[in-house]
């Protein structure tokens, strides 16, 4: 007596069930202008891609065109998060703060410029993404980390 032959599965039979997403249009990616990824450098590069409807490749590509050599995200939240604190600092009635206790308006106005140069900078690289922050802004963003993590390490202990 013959035994039944087993067969094994196809390929076909063993590939999930999963739909393939259709390419983009290579007309619309080409129409891409720098004025429409500019719209989107607030978001991580993943979400502007699903945001333009387009790789992320692709849209890697297109900022190389216009010679934006990293996705600028990353430096607009750091602005953001300089200038939200700034804000904050400005507008706190917190008694813990002894060096802004006093309100002093020197200070005041310091803090004033620096929040103003911090919007101006980001408005810059809104328009130019592939400059770099200047030193005076990294400076001020390692003031704030250290003073932060200070500020943890005495909550700690």
């Amino acid at each position: 007596m013959s035994q039944p032959v087993a067969t094994e599965p196809t390929a076909a039979e063993l590939a999930p069930s999963v739909q393939k997403q259709p390419r983009a249009n290579r007309k619309r990616v080409h129409s891409i202008a720098l004025v429409d990824i500019a719209q989107y450098f607030h978001l991580p590069i993943k979400e502007a891609s699903k945001a333009l409807e387009i790789g992320v490749s692709a849209l890697k590509g297109k900022c190389r065109k216009y010679g934006i050599p990293r996705w600028p995200h990353r430096k607009i939240k750091s602005l953001n998060s300089l200038i939200h604190d700034l804000e904050y600092v400005l507008t706190t009635e917190d008694a813990d703060q002894e060096w802004l206790q006093n309100k002093d308006a020197a200070v005041i106005k310091a803090l004033t410029e620096q929040k103003r140069l911090l919007e101006s900078e980001k408005e810059t690289i809104w328009q130019k993404p592939s400059l770099d922050l200047t030193a005076e802004t990294k400076l001020f963003r390692q003031a704030v980390f250290k003073r932060r993590h200070n500020a943890q390490i005495s909550a700690r202990g």
